[in-house]
């Protein structure tokens, strides 16, 4: 990806080498592939991969491959190394104390920050992916909506199942564990699916593909049987409350006050969304750009996020719907299934 760029950034910050250690993701970013071990050295004019003989090698260009072996500690080695680049959310102490060993004369600089900033701005590479990804997870959701019988669907396990063995019938594979929640179950956010069997009430799902590495996101809520009016008043609320933040969205205004927007439609219910309205997505599928308070990040151009709010109601239920949004100046919606409350039967 923009290993040229960053290189720039070690060269004009006097790094003389950033050390990566697996399973950081930014080897992924880099590299573009998701290997079983290895480690990855950028300096200024170099990127040298230690990659394990059981994986098949990159072919990326201003990286060359070198086979892991036991005395690549020796290789790697260099004296005049003064500074060091290391992940600070990333790396093991044990590998501290080693990188401590092989370069006794060098500090340790933590690069974390450049490095997620330097990947929240997708590159047309990337957007390409992440868009493939979302367009497969949406025909998964299709797919499901169109095949539901409650003969074919007994449990939350079924339905994961349908989902997970739609992504991978279309060249891709998980962005993380699907989650389905039936009931009671919809009302914990991050659910563990299992074997429950599919009762009357809200369904929720949130699951996501990854093409080539790059992640997908979305939820959304289905109703089995006939709704309440107070259901399909709380359905609505949350429809409002994840779309006109996603009106709102526009260069450079903070991601808190896409939050605030949609708290402030919520209204009373807002005490019962009880997680931020969002994340970045790329290789992992969290990542920059945050919403929190604490990173004051703002909107830039090719920006890939999520709108996901939620309300939960404990032991009764939960509704969530989420989209995966690219701005690039102007928001678009990568996952494109409807978000009309869809009623099973």
């Amino acid at each position: 990806m923009k290993l040229k760029q960053f290189q720039s950034h070690l060269q004009k910050e006097g790094i003389d080498l950033v050390f990566l250690i697996h399973p950081d993701s930014n080897i992924i970013y880099f590299t573009q592939m998701k290997p079983s071990f290895a480690f990855l050295l950028i300096t200024p004019d170099t990127a040298s991969l230690y990659l394990s003989k059981l994986d098949m090698p990159p072919s990326v260009k201003n990286l060359s491959v070198i086979s892991l072996r036991k005395d690549w500690e020796k290789k790697a080695s260099d004296p005049k190394v003064k500074k060091i680049g290391i992940n600070k959310s990333s790396i093991s102490l044990a590998y501290v104390e080693k990188l401590q060993k092989m370069y006794p004369h060098a500090k340790l600089i933590d690069i974390s920050l450049t490095l997620n900033e330097l990947r929240a701005q997708k590159t047309p590479d990337e957007i390409q992916k992440i868009t493939k990804a979302c367009s497969i997870t949406s025909q998964a959701f299709n797919s499901l909506i169109n095949k539901f019988s409650s003969k074919k669907f007994k449990t939350e396990r079924d339905v994961a199942f349908f989902l997970e063995k739609f992504i991978r019938e279309h060249d891709a594979e998980l962005a993380f564990p699907t989650i389905v929640g039936s009931g009671k179950n919809s009302a914990v956010p991050h659910h563990v699916t299992g074997s429950s069997k599919l009762q009357k009430g809200f369904l929720q799902l949130d699951f996501g593909a990854s093409y080539k590495n790059y992640c997908s996101d979305m939820s959304r809520s289905l109703y089995i049987g006939k709704p309440t009016a107070a259901e399909k008043d709380h359905y609505n609320l949350l429809h409002t409350a994840q779309t006109e933040p996603i009106k709102a969205v526009t260069l450079n205004k903070p991601f808190t006050e896409l939050d605030k927007i949609s708290r402030k439609h919520l209204g009373k219910y807002s005490s019962y969304f009880i997680h931020s309205l969002g994340h970045g997505v790329g290789v992992e599928i969290h990542e920059a750009p945050s919403f929190s308070e604490e990173a004051k990040q703002t909107i830039k151009q090719n920006h890939i996020f999520t709108i996901e709010p939620g309300i939960y109601f404990p032991g009764k239920y939960g509704i969530r719907i989420e989209d995966t949004l690219l701005f690039d100046g102007k928001a678009k919606i990568l996952t494109t299934s409807p978000k009309e409350l869809v009623i099973l039967k």
